[in-house]
């Protein structure tokens, strides 16, 4: 459920810049929700963008994942690279197993709209991955430029899941040393030509800093903070 506002902004440039140069960071993406896949035949990638990470899936997996993307550039894209595309999760014929969605309900003005049009796609023992941007305090000129209308908390996109008619399974942040990062952008602006958002900066974190990130986060530290929250929940019964 998109508003044409929704439809302003592809990122198109930046979809394919973090695809090249954080190949590491989108399989990571993944393979937080990996234990999720198991037994699931009908997959959908809710806003997928280029294909990056529906790409991961089928390589990963064998599986073709059914791609939702409103946007036209992006989806010629998709079916260039064999990947069945809808523009609305509603037209799919039959019910859904599970759904991933990583950095797109914050673009959607109507996110709880969303949610329950997914929730209705879903079978009775479905399940939803979410990957959202966390903490407003990290809410910068780079979340306008792309056109975040939020950043999310645990307790906010909890409650909006109870009411869609979700049960949580399991919630908390990811990428803790990406949070301090992301105040970096904030103070000192992303630049997509050089400085913060360059792809030598792109590259540098992929292969440095992620592993050091993700390793704090399993000491712990994705209790307390991160970048980006990671939601696992099913249907309600």
């Amino acid at each position: 459920m998109q508003s044409s506002s929704d439809k302003e902004y592809s990122g198109l440039d930046e979809l394919l810049s973090l695809e090249e140069h954080m190949p590491n960071y989108n399989s990571y993406i993944m393979d937080l929700c990996s234990d999720l896949i198991v037994n699931k035949k009908r997959v959908v990638d809710f806003g997928a963008g280029i294909g990056t990470l529906s790409i991961i899936y089928r390589e990963k997996y064998g599986h073709e994942p059914i791609c939702i993307e409103i946007d036209k550039t992006n989806t010629k894209l998709l079916k260039k690279k064999g990947l069945r595309v809808f523009d609305d999760i509603s037209n799919i014929p039959g019910s859904i197993d599970l759904v991933f969605s990583s950095n797109v309900l914050e673009h959607i003005k109507d996110d709880l709209g969303a949610l329950k049009t997914i929730r209705n796609k879903l079978s009775d023992d479905g399940v939803l991955y979410l990957y959202l941007p966390a903490h407003i305090i990290l809410k910068s000129r780079l979340d306008e430029v792309v056109g975040h209308y939020r950043r999310y908390n645990k307790k906010d996109i909890s409650s909006k899941l109870k009411s869609s008619g979700f049960d949580i399974i399991k919630i908390h942040y990811a990428d803790s040393l990406g949070f301090f990062v992301s105040l970096l952008v904030k103070i000192f602006g992303y630049n997509p030509s050089k400085g913060l958002g360059s792809p030598t900066s792109l590259r540098i974190y992929d292969k440095y800093i992620l592993p050091m990130s993700k390793f704090i986060d399993r000491m712990g530290a994705k209790h307390f903070i991160g970048k980006n929250i990671v939601i696992s929940a099913k249907v309600s019964r």
